[in-house]
């Protein structure tokens, strides 16, 4: 039978209105998108029926000197201040890239006139290739063990800095604009989308919220229940989604802190790490809600896409039924820091903290021997049994030490004074002496790792704090205040035993002899 072709305008017509394709689509999955391609795809969406409720800049270059994509989706009209603010980025390491193309796939719904009802609650911004640089050095010989496609990125950006390890530090050119980004747009959540190729699960996807101890207690609650909600209803979704918090299958000494619960050789499911240099704890110390994703890389690639797009319309749906709960939160743990109502503590000394006893799905995979000597690639298995294990997805702090009135550096170093800013934290310069009594912490030992990591050989200080003394500081001096709504953040950069601050990325390395250079301050003249 012949079939008549589509006249030429309705063929135009059924194209604008399903949009342009993403590279996986147009290439059968088989291709993951170039810078060029993103740029290209997003210039389009304009173009759309809704094309009005995107707008397409560039918050700036990376090292390598690409543009970075900024995407914002909101209703025309929309009032910012009041409507629930989240931040999606993409591509942190570029050989994880399903992330990116869910990105992509999310704003052209939105184009299209899709998601509006989140759209009635939210204003979104997503960033779809976050670490640019890494994207374009694709080969093959990238993550060879991840069921497709065949050539990614590099973890790496172009100044070989692994950017989920930059939050502190923040020396990487993208790092410094998504650190302005947070200061300019002041998400409520935030939101990182990884690709695991860890343990063999029966997950599609495993996440994380922020895992510091020191972010406010309120927010981590309600970050728990919100992702719980997710888990819930990605499950019963159609195709349902298996996913759980992030963690692998490992057999570890569990240190409860001295506690007779201190055991040796736990096989269960741990969880990954508490620091700010990781972008998702870096947020929940800025009182605000981190969401980490992490696709599981055995998965097929459509499946890893289809998997992160339904996590963040979910967690981005779900948080906004919450809005008017997750604004409360966030403006409330500003508040308490700003207003100085109640203390305020700064643990450190961190271990796991009591596991608990849930059904991990525990899967299989195949393994398909790559061409040209590349490897193995690790194809899921349709397996998924439950085990309960220990699972160790929180931490705690066994030493705290309560925020004083401010932190003082009468010598303050200028990349001390720069990062602070680029933090947000507020400062002050002290134009006229000023009498204090302070603490001072004085360095009994200094110990460093033979290797560096990230450029750097991690600086760890042990010592004491003085009682509080009488010390006149001079003009010049730089002065912190705790009472500000950054305040957890001020004394994770600059406390004497904070576990990732500047001082252990060598920022205050000499400036710190017998005595470390930054005073507590707790009271003032």
């Amino acid at each position: 039978m012949r079939t008549t072709p589509l006249p030429l305008v309705l063929c135009s017509l059924l194209a604008a209105q399903e949009g342009p394709k993403t590279t996986p689509e147009a290439t059968d999955h088989q291709r993951t998108s170039t810078c060029a391609e993103v740029a290209t795809f997003l210039q389009d969406l304009p173009k759309l029926a809704h094309g009005e409720r995107l707008q397409i800049s560039s918050p700036g270059k990376s090292h390598g000197g690409h543009e970075l994509q900024l995407v914002r989706c909101a209703l025309p009209g929309v009032d910012e201040q009041k409507a629930l603010r989240a931040l999606v980025i993409a591509n942190i390491h570029a050989g994880e890239v399903e992330g990116k193309e869910a990105v992509q796939q999310i704003v052209r719904e939105i184009a299209l006139g899709q998601h509006e009802d989140l759209l009635q609650r939210t204003v979104l911004w997503f960033v779809p290739i976050y670490n640019i640089d890494g994207n374009e050095n694709m080969d093959p010989k990238h993550r060879p063990d991840q069921n497709g496609p065949d050539s990614v990125g590099e973890r790496s950006n172009g100044q070989g800095f692994d950017l989920n390890r930059d939050f502190v530090k923040a020396e990487a050119d993208e790092t410094r604009i998504l650190l302005g980004l947070f200061s300019k747009l002041d998400p409520h959540v935030f939101m990182d989308l990884h690709t695991t190729d860890g343990s063999w699960t029966g997950y599609h996807l495993t996440y994380a919220p922020s895992l510091s101890t020191n972010q406010d207690p309120a927010l981590a609650d309600l970050s728990r229940t919100l992702l719980d909600e997710v888990t819930a209803a990605l499950s019963a979704q159609k195709p349902g989604y298996a996913t759980f918090d992030y963690g692998n299958f490992e057999t570890r000494d569990w240190d409860g802190g001295g506690a007779p619960e201190s055991q040796q050789g736990v096989r269960g499911w741990w969880s990954y790490d508490h620091r700010a240099r990781y972008g998702i704890n870096y947020v929940g110390l800025r009182n605000r809600i981190g969401v980490l994703s992490e696709a599981y890389s055995f998965c097929d690639f459509a499946t890893r896409i289809a998997a992160t797009r339904a996590f963040v319309l979910q967690v981005l749906g779900t948080a906004a039924v919450r809005a008017d709960a997750i604004r409360t939160a966030c403006a409330t743990a500003d508040r308490a820091l700003a207003d100085a109502t109640s203390p305020v503590w700064f643990g450190f000394s961190t271990t796991f903290g009591d596991p608990e006893r849930l059904p991990v799905l525990v899967g299989d995979c195949d393994r398909v021997p790559l061409d040209g000597g590349r490897g193995t690639r690790f194809v899921r298995k349709d397996v998924a049994v439950p085990e309960t294990m220990p699972v160790f997805r929180r931490f705690r702090s066994h030493r705290q030490i309560q925020l004083p009135k401010a932190w003082a550096l009468p010598s303050p170093p200028a990349a001390v004074v720069e990062l602070l800013s680029l933090h947000g934290v507020r400062t002050e310069s002290l134009t006229t002496a000023r009498a204090v009594q302070a603490e001072t912490f004085h360095v009994e030992q200094k110990r460093k790792p033979k290797r560096p990591f990230q450029g750097h050989q991690e600086l760890l200080l042990q010592g004491s704090w003085s009682a509080a003394a009488a010390v006149d500081l001079p003009p010049g001096t730089l002065w912190i205040p705790a009472d500000q709504p950054l305040g957890r953040l001020a004394a994770q950069l600059l406390e004497a035993e904070s576990e990732d601050s500047l001082s252990t990325w060598n920022f205050l390395e000499q400036a710190t002899g017998d005595a470390y250079p930054v005073l507590r301050i707790v009271a003032a003249g």
